[in-house]
């Protein structure tokens, strides 16, 4: 018989609070009918106009309520990893460090594109969704070696291949699935796991990183206070605004992660 899902909500705290804090988000942004152009990730609005607070509100929102069901299944796949609480606290620590490095990540990606690649529809491309996180969360367990993962229960892989795994099946079932931002996600996870791993266990560190996190998004709420508001029409599910008519078709997803990879935890989950 498995384990009652109110002792599993208290082995994985953190993992429970963020489900509830994704869910009440996109609960509140269907209320007030706000779109991915209020609340999303793009170079324009970020780098541009110094919207650096959607950093944050990009990765946690979700305007379609398939989109949140899909990517807060696989959270509370990957949820097994705090271990009854033990990890409770790293993984609150990394979450933050894997939520502002893909971020910054996907936002360094569109610049290389729309300055190098003269691509300038990315300016535009807007992605919302908690996928890049859970991605990312994905290649740091493989590379530590700490997880396993299979496709719908059936197809393993080697721990080293299933983001990129993922990665591909999720862009051939869902081709307008945000390619860049599940890119980023896997980039931050490989990164942490073998460059900055004992800065991300730090707890020090950790506190700097929100204390910049927090000053970045004071000072660009103010800053975009103080700016003319924008007038710009919420999009239906499964797409992202572009100002221009021809867009990526490998792009241009709202940051939909399918629950494709459950995560086979040592410990009971």
């Amino acid at each position: 018989m498995g384990t009652p899902l109110h002792l599993q909500i208290l082995e994985r705290p953190v993992t429970s609070i963020l489900i509830t804090l994704c869910t009440s988000v996109w609960a509140w942004l269907n209320h007030k009918q706000l779109g991915y152009q209020d609340v999303g990730l793009s170079h324009e609005l970020v780098i541009q106009n110094k919207q650096f607070w959607r950093l944050v509100t990009s990765q946690v929102s979700h305007v379609d309520l398939v989109h949140l069901l899909f990517n807060m299944t696989s959270l509370w796949s990957l949820g097994g990893y705090e271990q009854g609480g033990k990890n409770s606290s790293l993984v609150l620590q990394q979450s933050l460090w894997l939520l502002v490095g893909a971020g910054l990540i996907c936002l360094a990606i569109y610049h290389g594109l729309i300055h190098i690649l003269h691509k300038q529809q990315y300016r535009n491309v807007t992605a919302v969704g908690y996928s890049a996180v859970i991605f990312g969360w994905m290649a740091l367990l493989s590379a530590r070696g700490i997880s396993n993962f299979s496709i719908f229960g059936l197809v393993q892989l080697p721990m080293s291949l299933a983001p990129f795994g993922a990665l591909v099946i999720t862009s051939i079932i869902v081709p307008r699935a945000s390619f860049v931002g599940h890119l980023s996600g896997i980039l931050m996870g490989y990164f942490m796991a073998y460059v900055i791993y004992d800065i991300t266990m730090d707890l020090w560190c950790s506190l700097a990183l929100l204390a910049l996190l927090l000053l970045g998004v004071s000072y660009s709420l103010q800053d975009s206070m103080s700016m003319p508001a924008l007038t710009i029409p919420s999009m239906p599910n499964f797409t992202t605004f572009t100002s221009t008519s021809t867009m990526p078709s490998d792009d241009i997803e709202s940051g939909a992660n399918i629950a494709l990879l459950s995560s086979q935890q040592n410990s009971s989950h």
